[in-house]
């Protein structure tokens, strides 16, 4: 017997009956009321994962085994200790326009009323018919429809793949354009969600996945993310896989028009990143002046391109550099080590590619732990299986990551922090740490003197990644001169170096994804203290 949870509306209930038929096994409905169903406010008001959240926490505490949500409703970084076990194949993703005459756009009248909950889709409707008034409305489907027909809209918009699932007709008329009304990141797409820990469950729920649907959706979230998106942002995706190939069109409504843009490729998530770099550079922004000093080794394009969108400079100086081992064959020995009931945790892309490298054509049995979306998408390109994706930095991950039943493995830098496998012993996980990859310290000659004269100009703004970073940046510039310049911190350990080191309170970016990180920099560059002579 499976324990199944979902929301209680009709269109909810219909959905998980798919999945339910689809799994073959004995099914158990539980419906579950969430703060979305709950509220009478305007959806766009309620935040994200209103409509998942008791339903996840009921999945984590164990009441029910799995749970379906449409997809387009889940925030887009995991929440812990749970995972994405399945994507069914996607329903069309368009949007229907529903009028009193059942005509569609054609027959909408000047000054109509219409009603939706979606910012998107007001957005978009308002930029093919600037003459209508778009009003809020809530209910289920049949509410919504009701209220058209009594005459309190002329129109609502809906998603097609839930009247299609209601088994209610829709004209072609009816049926906006992809073009014209691009959807939801994830709209039309079911995910079944399940304990990360549960072998058994996540194995039955994989038969259902669909590949293409999964590569597809997985762009479009990715977009989603770089564009520190959420449900109140007026931006529509369609992924779709064609000749092997991910491609993406999205659309971002913006104050002086629509901004597009179509991105293909094989990598989802690097489709999805392209994308929200190329919508960041042409959308038009409230500009600010200054330069950004970025310290990573490698800076992301849609963080350069959504820096310099707002007039920033962007300074690379990567104050670390990774470097891989000389012998891997300690590496190696442990990767070989594990089994199923064991877990490897990642901390970066570099750890990815050097357990890649490490394991050679053998096969890393273990399951994989992995600190942030980016880190993930490298192990799963890497050919491991992610079963966990912590959010929040490692601290957190090794706070919230289920315990396996054998070693955690960490492979990890040979100057990484001690607060994720003191953690994890406090737990009482049995911990055994192996070295990925080496970390360099310091910045060259040129480099050194570039970051000299940066922090000695009005304006400059640093983004410190790591508290490696902040030492190497420290090797050429003085505690006094960098500590006098806005610094934006990437996670809390990185920010108790900062208060550390010196002295000074740093804006901590609430994640890596880069809207997160722009919209840090234009706080840490509201206040400009003075540099010091």
């Amino acid at each position: 017997m499976i324990v199944v949870g979902t929301r209680g509306s009709a269109l909810a209930l219909a959905q998980t009956q798919l999945v339910a038929d689809a799994l073959g096994v004995e099914v158990e409905l539980r419906t579950i009321s969430t703060a979305g169903d709950r509220s009478d406010r305007p959806i766009a008001q309620l935040g994200d994962g209103a409509f998942v959240r008791a339903i996840e926490d009921a999945l984590r505490s164990g009441e029910i085994d799995l749970a379906v949500h449409s997809l387009k409703d889940l925030p887009t970084d995991e929440r812990p200790g749970l995972t994405i076990a399945a994507i069914l194949e996607r329903a069309d993703p368009r949007d229907v326009l529903i009028t009193r005459s059942r005509g569609g756009l054609a027959t909408l009248p000047q000054g109509a009323v219409v009603g939706t909950s979606s910012p998107r889709r007001a957005a978009f409707i308002s930029a093919l018919r600037p003459d209508v008034e778009v009003r809020d409305i809530r209910g289920n489907v049949d509410t919504r429809m009701r209220k058209v027909s009594e005459g309190d809209y002329d129109a609502a918009l809906l998603a097609l793949a839930g009247l299609a699932r209601l088994g209610i007709e829709v004209a072609p008329s009816e049926v906006l354009p992809l073009e014209d009304c691009p959807p939801a990141p994830g709209q039309g797409a079911l995910a079944i969600q399940c304990r990360a820990d549960d072998r058994s469950t996540i194995a039955l729920a994989a038969a259902l996945d669909d590949t293409d649907a999964r590569a597809a959706v997985t762009a479009e979230r990715a977009l989603l993310r770089e564009m520190g998106a959420s449900c109140e942002t007026p931006l529509g995706a369609w992924g779709r896989v064609e000749g092997g190939e991910v491609v993406l069109d999205a659309a971002l409504v913006t104050g002086s028009g629509i901004a597009r843009t179509r991105q293909r490729g094989s990598d989802p998530v690097d489709v999805g990143r392209r994308a929200a770099a190329a919508l960041w550079s042409a959308s038009p922004v409230e500009r600010v002046s200054g330069t950004v000093i970025l310290t990573r080794e490698r800076a992301d394009e849609p963080l350069r391109t959504a820096l310099r969108a707002r007039g920033l400079d962007v300074l690379e100086l990567p104050s670390v550099h990774t470097e891989p081992l000389r012998d891997e064959r300690p590496l190696a020995q442990a990767l070989r080590s594990l089994g199923p009931s064991d877990l490897l945790v990642l901390t970066s892309a570099a750890g990815a590619a050097a357990v890649r490298s490490a394991a050679g054509a053998e096969q890393v049995r273990a399951p994989v732990a992995a600190v942030g979306p980016t880190t993930a998408a490298s192990a799963r390109a890497a050919g491991l299986d992610v079963v966990f994706v912590g959010g929040g930095g490692g601290h957190a991950l090794a706070a919230e990551v289920p315990l396996p039943r054998g070693t955690v493995l960490l492979a990890r830098s040979d100057r990484a922090l001690r607060d994720l496998p003191e953690v994890l012993r406090e737990r009482g996980a049995r911990v055994r740490e192996v070295v990925a990859y080496i970390t360099v310290v310091g910045l060259d000659g040129y480099r050194a003197a570039a970051a000299v004269e940066a922090v000695g100009r009005t304006g400059t703004c640093a983004i410190i990644t790591s508290p490696s970073a902040l030492e190497g940046l420290l090797d050429a510039v003085t505690v006094a001169r960098l500590g006098a310049i806005p610094l934006v911190a990437l996670g809390p350990a990185t920010a108790a170096a900062i208060r550390s080191c010196l002295q000074v309170e740093p804006v901590v970016a609430e994640s890596t994804q880069t809207g997160d990180l722009v919209r840090a920099v234009a706080r840490a560059l509201a206040v400009r203290p003075a540099v010091p002579a």
